[in-house]
């Protein structure tokens, strides 16, 4: 007889494999860094950077956790962090979706554009 832990567990792999694998084209990184990112092009001087952090990251896009909710299509000025604090080169991403998260925040998935 299985519990509602091992029915839960059981359904939360499945969900897990089915996110991982058919739909990925390239491999990921799970890891997590400080984002900086700006609306591209800045229309104004007072558009501060906005502050989010990575999911997981590929050679063609990535995945980012953010206060703010992006509107798909925008262009976004977006520079990493390392964990030591250095800044990647900026590059400039695509929104090609945006969802809420249950605790309040947002996934954004970006699609590489271009370097900057």
């Amino acid at each position: 007889m299985t519990s509602i832990v091992d029915n839960l567990a059981l359904a939360f792999d499945t969900l897990t494999e089915a996110y991982r694998s058919p739909f990925r084209a390239e491999p990921r990184r799970d890891e997590v860094q400080i984002v900086e990112y700006t609306p591209f092009p800045r229309t104004s001087s007072g558009q501060a950077p906005r502050i989010g952090f990575t999911r997981d990251v590929s050679p063609s896009g990535l995945c980012i956790g953010s206060d703010r909710e992006e509107t798909v299509g925008a262009l976004l000025r977006v520079v990493l962090r390392a964990g030591d604090g250095h800044a990647e080169r900026p590059c400039i991403d695509r929104v090609v979706w945006c969802q809420p998260a249950s605790d309040g925040r947002f996934w954004i998935g970006l699609e590489r554009v271009s370097s900057s």
